[in-house]
């Protein structure tokens, strides 16, 4: 098993400047503690946000900065929303953003994201017709990319003429691929493509079980062998010298968050996934760790329940451990995890996803 971050913002607004600075820190830190994945967040502005919550839009831009401070780390958007914008544009800033970051560690990240129609409508586009539109947006990109000419797109959500979008890709054909997403379809064409299936923090291990297998066998289908060890899943982990501990430093936080986060439907989320029955439509974080969303205190228990999590969701390649969050404080995130690399990754890092994908269609 691999292990890396998911920088999965969310910093009571200060300044974007001053969340950054601290996002910074922990992919740099995670580069020094040999995490080798940073996926980043990208998050545009909602109404409830205004003021309150910072919010980094273009992952990149981080991420180049980031790439003069460290020396190994990958990094990736998890997710770069590309049916928001003209794949032309999408496709020249990663492809730059390759380059400048250089050495192979650039990862093109990719989805639908948040299901919220104002991300569409700002931009005069249609909400209803988000997937058909990333579809097409991402073969234009790789067109974009491997184009020998100048040439044409007449598609149906996207057009261009006398495309050119240069610079191509460090490493034709181009750089390492992957997406999160939950259409049986889109799961299908990431495992044929070799293209790293992502899954979030809040999916159950049954759920990420469904989607792996049904990757595992399009994957098999394609002539990928050990597809399994191509999917990266995201936890909330947080370690302290004990369980109590680790809950009285998140506590406040977390509950800030949840009230961001019921607004904007995580409950119903939550509902979906785990088909979970609340007497009101919030959920406290006491609640929520009982139900295991969360791994917290010393490292020996969190090792053992992020295996049985790991036998559970039917074994996958990579583990990303959240961060972006402004729990507790700076050194006691750092001491986070940092115990999670000297004591829990030893634990974890033998797993190795050779399962034989279940046969029911998912």
């Amino acid at each position: 098993m691999e292990f890396g971050i998911f920088s999965n913002g969310f910093r009571p607004h200060t300044s974007a400047a001053q969340t950054y600075d601290e996002d910074l820190y922990e992919i740099v830190l995670a580069d020094q503690l040999g995490f080798r994945d940073a996926y980043i967040s990208e998050h545009h502005g909602e109404p409830v946000y205004i003021d309150r919550i910072d919010t980094l839009p273009v992952p990149e831009l981080l991420m180049c900065k980031a790439a003069a401070l460290t020396k190994q780390i990958r990094m990736g958007a998890a997710v770069k929303l590309i049916h928001l914008a003209h794949p032309v544009d999408t496709a020249i800033q990663a492809a730059v953003t390759d380059h400048v970051i250089g050495g192979g560690r650039f990862i093109f990240g990719f989805g639908s994201g948040f299901p919220n129609p104002l991300f569409a409508q700002e931009r005069g586009l249609s909400h209803e017709d988000r997937h058909p539109r990333l579809r097409e947006a991402l073969e234009f990109i790789l067109k974009c990319w491997s184009a020998p000419e100048p040439f044409d797109w007449d598609g149906k959500y996207w057009h261009g003429k006398n495309v050119v979008a240069t610079p191509r890709p460090l490493h034709p054909p181009h750089m390492p691929i992957a997406t999160a997403t939950d259409t049986p379809d889109m799961i299908d064409l990431a495992a044929a493509r070799g293209y790293t299936l992502l899954s979030a923090q809040l999916e159950p291990a049954a759920f990420i079980r469904r989607k792996a297998d049904r990757y595992a066998r399009a994957a098999r289908a394609a002539g990928h062998p050990a597809p399994l060890n191509n999917i990266t899943v995201a936890r909330y982990v947080y370690l302290a010298d004990s369980r109590k501990e680790a809950m009285d430093d998140l506590r406040s936080d977390i509950t800030f968050e949840l009230g961001f986060q019921t607004s904007r439907g995580l409950i119903n989320l939550l509902k979906n996934n785990y088909g979970w029955k609340f007497e009101r439509d919030e959920a406290t974080f006491d609640q929520l760790a009982e139900a295991g969303v969360y791994y917290l205190g010393e490292p020996d228990e969190v090792a053992r329940q992020l295996q049985e999590f790991y036998e559970a969701s039917g074994g996958f390649g990579t583990l990303l451990v959240v961060t972006g969050k402004q729990w507790a404080t700076r050194e006691k995130r750092a001491r986070s995890l940092k115990l999670f690399m000297e004591h829990v990754a030893p634990k974890l890092r033998h797993l190795d996803a050779v399962r034989v994908p279940d046969s029911a269609v998912a």
